[in-house]
């Protein structure tokens, strides 16, 4: 594989959640490596640090406010953008959040809103910014899923839904085959992505997460993994739908091919 600095010089990059977690990380690693980056996500304050740190760092950033389940929001962000760049060459789509819930729990709006963060908000920005990916000489779109294996209890509404983020993945490629769709399945990564999860769900969540041996991964770092996620992205031979995590008891990532369509 390609180091960890993969060159990115020149290349114009949108970054879409970009305000903490693995999509900050991602913004500022390109950045890091030469790209022009446009950030976006709700909180307008905190992507505006990103893109100050991306500066400071020798690059050009800007950010903007988005909240990828208002449509024109959505189509706002990517026609501002792509203006500003002059284009785009690489979109990241990084937005996602969850609920600590069990299915049998979930009313109607936990669904429509996962689904429309998760899975429509990213096929929305996409399709918007398909014309400028298509005039661009090494076209790629990122997006991550949730899936490793057998579900997680408690996360079967989230996971559901980076399941049809997966097949709109798999979909996209077969639609634009001149174009790099690079699907992620993350490993346990230190982010704020559970802040908000209860504290007695999360108890009860965790105790089941470990009888199954769901946390057998090393925690990894967001510029650990938006590191590894580049490399995969510069390597022309690695698997387009991969697991990136932490060997546990080794400082090694592990990168394997994923199958989504099981």
């Amino acid at each position: 594989m390609a180091g960890a600095d993969a060159d990115l010089r020149g290349r114009r990059v949108l970054v879409v959640g970009a305000s903490s977690g693995i999509g900050r990380a991602m913004a500022v690693a390109a950045g890091r490596r030469g790209a022009t980056v446009a950030v976006s996500a709700r909180r307008r304050d905190m992507v505006e640090e990103v893109a100050a740190q991306i500066r400071a760092a020798g690059s050009d950033a800007r950010a903007w406010r988005c909240d990828v389940t208002d449509d024109a929001q959505c189509a706002g962000l990517v026609d501002d953008a792509a203006a500003w760049l002059g284009g785009i060459d690489l979109l990241v789509y990084m937005s996602g959040s969850s609920p600590l819930v069990r299915i049998a729990d979930a009313d109607a709006r936990t669904w429509h809103t996962m689904l429309a963060t998760n899975l429509i908000g990213a096929a929305l920005v996409v399709s918007r910014a398909l014309p400028h990916l298509r005039r661009s000489e090494h076209p790629a779109v990122i997006v991550t899923t949730h899936s490793m294996g057998d579900p997680w209890p408690w996360l079967g509404v989230y996971g559901s839904t980076k399941a049809a983020l997966a097949e709109m993945a798999r979909g996209l490629r077969a639609e634009e085959p001149g174009m790099r769709v690079v699907c992620v399945a993350v490993g346990n990564t230190a982010t704020s992505f559970a802040e908000q999860w209860e504290p007695e769900a999360a108890t009860a969540a965790l105790e089941q997460w470990i009888a199954a041996g769901k946390l057998r991964y090393r925690v990894l770092q967001p510029d650990e993994m938006a590191g590894a996620i580049f490399d995969v992205l510069a390597d022309d031979d690695a698997p387009d739908d991969v697991l990136i995590a932490g060997e546990e008891g080794t400082d090694a990532l592990l990168v394997v091919a994923q199958d989504t369509a099981s």
